[in-house]
């Protein structure tokens, strides 16, 4: 490393630091994220573990007294109180020929009134499905077994399941967003140092004056680039210190799951976001010196950082299981820190390649925006 480079990355550093702003913008997204998203998976296990009783109106149910008993059995109730304001409610109507459909051996229709695009009682909703499920199954064997029929005869095949998912596989499934979190930190910790010292320190009018010290407008990019990627790698390092002591408090075994974060996979895992922060600053830097003025910028990198997580939110919705994914820029860093959550080897010429791949987009980002500073249009946002 040259220098001249090692003396801007020197000086903008010192600028930097001297700015709160700044500061803090790296600091706040690495430290209270982990405590949002530790608090999110507290409702999200609350709601997944809840095994108290269901309180709904049942309409009819002197009707069928053995279904009514069955639904307690399965901790469905009969509600005594009003709805809460904002809820619907979940209403199940036996009509009043149920003894004698049942005594004919006939289907009885059973109504379920509920709001079922409600997220917050879809678990309620769906436990009163799956028993009123269970006990036509019920009764259909005891009819079946009255009219001596094998129930085993209207059921060949039998599916016994057998789960063979790890620990570590099943916090890979639901840890996903927490890893986009991590890969996300270095877009967000070095923005605003990005951004300050390209169209700020243009607003500022002091780009000129270090555009005219004998040094090459490369070496002032570069300089510039490792200052914003040394605060972008600290805001990774801190989201990796961060992360795993606020889910140590978080009861994740509740739902099976185990998320063990070893003092070398965290190694791994900032060492591969070295890269991806020098491409994150790179694309920062060029967007910034392409926008007219600061609030410009803001406004272009805002819609910037919408890449990164489309790029992997959509490759975790949408299920695209190409092995190309490992070597790419981006999708590689996160497939890889799949593959440590789930215990899996790493595919270490994936982590390479992609690593490679990403330094060579930042180099040549780099140049070109080298190349763009000898031009006045870039230097005074004409």
């Amino acid at each position: 490393m040259s220098r001249a480079i090692v003396t801007v990355w020197k000086k903008e550093m010192r600028d930097a630091m001297r700015d709160r702003r700044s500061f803090m913008a790296a600091m706040g997204y690495a430290f209270f994220g982990p405590i949002l998203m530790a608090i999110a998976f507290f409702f999200l296990i609350e709601q997944l573990s809840d095994r108290s009783a269901v309180a709904i109106d049942i309409e009819g149910a002197e009707s069928a007294p053995n279904f009514a008993q069955f639904l307690t059995s399965q901790d469905i109730i009969q509600r005594q109180q009003a709805w809460p304001q904002g809820q619907q409610p979940i209403t199940l109507s036996i009509p009043e020929t149920w003894q004698s459909a049942m005594a004919d051996g006939e289907s009885v229709e059973v109504i379920l009134r509920a709001d079922f695009s409600a997220q917050k009682q879809r678990s309620d909703i769906e436990r009163v499905q799956r028993a009123v499920q269970a006990y036509s199954t019920q009764v259909a064997s005891m009819r079946l077994l009255m009219r001596g029929i094998e129930p085993q005869l209207v059921s060949p095949l039998t599916l016994q399941k057998q789960d063979l998912a790890t620990a570590g596989s099943r916090a890979a499934m639901i840890m996903g967003s927490v890893l986009v979190f991590i890969i996300l930190s270095v877009f967000w910790s070095g923005m605003n140092v990005a951004i300050d010292i390209s169209a700020g320190e243009r607003e500022r009018h002091s780009l000129e004056f270090l555009l005219a010290q004998p040094l090459s407008s490369q070496a002032l990019v570069w300089g510039k680039a490792l200052t914003a990627s040394t605060f972008a790698l600290f805001g990774a390092l801190l989201s990796l210190t961060i992360i795993p002591i606020v889910f140590s408090f978080v009861p994740l075994a509740q739902i099976g799951i185990s998320m063990t974060l070893t003092a070398p996979m965290l190694l791994s895992m900032f060492l591969q976001l070295i890269p991806l922060a020098l491409l994150a600053t790179a694309l920062q830097l060029f967007v910034s010196f392409r926008a007219k003025n600061f609030k410009e910028a803001q406004t272009y990198i805002s819609f910037l950082l919408m890449v990164p997580m489309l790029a992997v939110f959509g490759v975790e919705f949408a299920r695209i299981k190409s092995t190309v994914l490992a070597y790419l820029p981006l999708t590689g860093q996160h497939q890889a820190f799949l593959s440590l959550i789930r215990g899996e080897a790493l595919n270490t010429v994936g982590v390479l390649v992609s690593a490679l791949l990403t330094l060579v987009l930042s180099v040549g980002l780099l140049s070109y925006i080298g190349r763009m500073l000898k031009s006045e249009k870039t230097v005074f946002g004409l």
